[in-house]
């Protein structure tokens, strides 16, 4: 999720626009093109836009047809300012690049790469009109003021793309499970949510799979946490290797596991279900001097097209087959229908 704060770049984009208002009165040489008549009207204009730009967003929020539409008012803006700024080296200039971060930064590293090229037009187009009015060739100091303001453009594009994959990696960490590397309970229950409300709309196949690792608070009490760790990590292994990556797993918490798989059939789910039985019960683990062999239950259950239904019937349903595959004496698969 990006950060955006409204409210101060709103108050942002009105103090840098007083201040250039404030740099074109008090320039102590004339401008070359228009007047300060002209400057105050595009004050004005600027102005009023981003009052009605902020009064749409309260009332309707956020999009990215206003976000690339304020960014597009602000580059122009500070390009016309670049053009009729009447030193030779434009400190206008900054403001392009004041643009650059201050719009990409805050929506994302998207909007910051089509940020940067529309600046880059916008400063193929100001500076040569600007020298134009100027009737002068650039300076040599513009030249290095101009590779510098690149330099920083770049770098800043760099040190946000760093920022964006040390955000992402946080992120995908925080919504897996340490030990197994599921997903974990929080991301689990967010994602079924979603899953079923896509049921409830159209009707979309889901199955869930609820699973316990038979006997486990016994391998815990007597081989210890560091064994039972490990039993947990092979099953978070077996549930990797044989769920497809549409599929949401994640350990539920202690050694109970579930799964939604969309757009399957209760038949393959069911053999599935059994293969993944089978596959644990026939793997002996093997920890320094004990050998454990451990079996897992799994509750299925299944939805009928018709009826919607919530997350939390969902897993009751898988919870209770669960329960019955328990009760049917363990190392089975039982199912329930809703």
């Amino acid at each position: 999720m990006v950060f955006y704060g409204p409210i101060y770049q709103f108050v942002l984009r009105m103090l840098l626009s007083a201040l250039t208002l404030v740099y074109f009165i008090f320039l102590p040489i004339p401008l070359f093109i228009f007047n300060l008549y002209f400057v105050y009207i595009s004050f004005i204009i600027f102005i009023i836009f981003h009052i009605i730009w902020w009064i749409q967003f309260r009332k309707k929020g956020i999009s990215n047809q206003k976000i690339r539409l304020a960014n597009w008012v602000d580059l122009i803006t500070a390009g016309t300012a670049v053009i009729i700024d009447p030193n030779t080296i434009p400190p206008t200039m900054a403001l392009i690049l004041t643009a650059v971060m201050g719009n990409g930064i805050q929506h994302g590293l998207q909007n910051f790469i089509i940020v940067s090229k529309n600046a880059i037009y916008v400063c193929l187009i100001s500076l040569p009109l600007h020298f134009l009015v100027c009737q002068q060739w650039p300076p040599y100091s513009f030249y290095f003021l101009f590779l510098y303001l690149i330099s920083c453009g770049h770098y800043s594009s760099f040190l946000f793309q760093q920022i964006e994959l040390v955000k992402k990696n946080a992120e995908e960490q925080a919504q897996r499970d340490e030990l197994t590397g599921l997903m974990n309970r929080r991301a689990f229950i967010k994602s079924a949510q979603y899953l079923v409300s896509l049921h409830n709309r159209i009707r979309l196949p889901l199955v869930f799979i609820f699973a316990d690792l038979d006997g486990f608070k016994k391998v815990n009490d007597s081989l210890g946490h560091a064994v039972g760790d490990q039993v947990l990590k092979f099953f978070g292994e077996i549930s990797a290797l044989n769920f497809r990556k549409t599929d949401v797993a994640a350990r539920y918490g202690g050694d109970e596991f579930v799964v939604i798989m969309p757009q399957e059939s209760p038949e393959k789910v069911a053999a599935l279900a059994e293969k993944i039985c089978k596959k644990v019960a026939e793997t002996p683990l093997v920890f320094e001097l004990h050998t454990i062999s451990t079996t897992v239950s799994l509750g299925v259950a299944t939805i009928t097209p018709q009826p919607s239904v919530e997350k939390e019937v969902l897993i009751a349903s898988a919870d209770t087959a669960l329960y019955a595959a328990k009760k049917k004496g363990r190392n089975q698969v039982s199912f329930y229908c809703i």
